[in-house]
């Protein structure tokens, strides 16, 4: 299998101004074509910085750059590249008219610092930019494929998909390809997920990666050629993982949203759905909202976050409020009724927490959240503590709404 590296280009990346996706795409893409990546690394707009850099993949088959190919001066990618590779730019008059005709259709004149995105690596062929102006540039040299792309995400993926891998599969640098099988896992720390698996034994690639949306995704992969054989032992390596799973009753989804998941077990049982929310404060109809054809199952929601719109909006009686909080069984019982009355859905889900900093106390601590539910005339509540901040807290609440719904309908 072939090895690459991803040098990710420039000073908004060292600072922290930006996130560095591209390395992550580009990483998910090589891999998903069976490539190895040896190498990412993220340097500034310096010249010297980039050649240094490239000195370091000298075993690599494939080297992917990403931004510094604008006009202005700290734009030097091409620059650093040509210095490495000992060879000059060439200024391609075609390609500067093919960008004069792009800027005349916007505006009056090209403005003339984008002349330095005419300059191409002698020997070296441009790649089409159909969605920016700077071009990208691919060059062979030494055995080695150099691409230079463009730093906006809509660009160069655009060039990956439609002309890198097809110079890939023309220089045979598509050696197999990767199969995997991605299981999302609920309410399981790594630790206690790695040792569940401590004698497992397979030939694929097991990986178990935290997800700040408040899963762990357990990966089994391998890669090779494209046969019946490599498909078989993610396969076989699968289904004994489920087993596992299932024995040690560890709820576990396919590799898809929780909330579309739930949208077509609605759809498919042809049943509605609303929400009461108040330590989501919208979120958990948001999550669900997000699949298209979530307006055929949800009737609609209601943001109650202050005690006095619980009172108003669903009728939870004062009293019980100041005797057993916001936060406890019998205010979320009384919130689902007061939605039920609203919207009448097959489901109503009512929800209140606290996810802090402050609000906890000795015997509400940070983290508690009480759920209702009433599904199909039967009313249940639930409640769990969830570790964490303010964010993982409220991620793992929605989650965990949706899961037991989802659970309700398994048994």
């Amino acid at each position: 299998m072939k090895k690459a590296a991803i040098l990710a280009i420039g000073s908004e990346l060292m600072k922290g101004k930006m996130d560095d996706s591209n390395s992550t795409y580009i990483s998910r893409w090589l891999h998903s074509n069976g490539i190895i990546v040896k190498w990412r690394i993220s340097v500034g707009d310096d010249i010297e910085e980039i050649v240094n850099a490239l000195n370091m993949f000298k075993d690599c088959d494939i080297i992917i750059t990403t931004g510094g190919l604008g006009p202005t001066d700290d734009d030097c990618t091409r620059e650093a590249v040509s210095k490495f590779l000992n060879r000059e730019l060439v200024f391609n008059e075609e390609a500067w008219k093919k960008l004069e005709k792009m800027f005349l259709c916007k505006y009056k004149s090209a403005p003339q610092s984008n002349r330095k995105q005419a300059d191409l690596i002698k020997g070296g062929v441009f790649l089409t930019n159909k969605a920016g102006t700077a071009p990208g540039i691919y060059v062979f040299d030494n055995n080695t494929s150099y691409f230079l792309l463009p730093g906006p995400p809509r660009e160069n993926q655009l060039m990956l998909n439609h002309q890198v891998i097809k110079i890939l599969k023309e220089k045979n640098l598509i050696a197999g390809v990767n199969y995997s099988e991605v299981f999302k896992l609920y309410n399981i720390g790594e630790s206690t997920l790695a040792d569940l698996f401590i004698d497992f034994k397979t030939d694929c690639n097991i990986g178990y990666y935290f997800s700040d949306k408040g899963w762990i995704e357990l990966h089994i992969n391998k890669s090779g050629a494209h046969n019946e054989t490599l498909i078989k032992s993610v396969d076989d390596a699968s289904i004994k993982i489920k087993n596992i799973l299932d024995k040690n009753n560890i709820f576990y989804t396919e590799n898809k949203d929780l909330g579309l998941l739930l949208l077509n077990l609605l759809k498919e049982k042809k049943m509605t759905i609303s929400f009461a929310e108040s330590i989501t404060g919208g979120n958990l109809t948001g999550e669900f909202v997000k699949n298209a054809g979530a307006s055929s199952c949800l009737s609609g929601s209601v943001v109650v976050y202050s005690n006095e719109s619980k009172i108003k909006l669903l009728d939870v009686k004062e009293d019980t409020i100041n005797k057993y909080g916001a936060v406890s069984s019998e205010t979320v019982k009384e919130m689902v009724y007061g939605l039920k009355k609203i919207f009448n859905t097959d489901i109503c889900v009512s929800v209140s927490g606290i996810a802090g900093p402050t609000g906890a106390t000795k015997d509400k601590p940070l983290g508690l959240v009480h759920y209702g539910f009433f599904i199909k005339d039967k009313y249940f509540d639930k409640k769990e503590v969830f570790l964490g901040d303010r964010y993982r807290i409220m991620k793992r609440a929605i989650n965990y709404a949706f899961i037991e719904i989802i659970k309700y309908f398994m048994k």
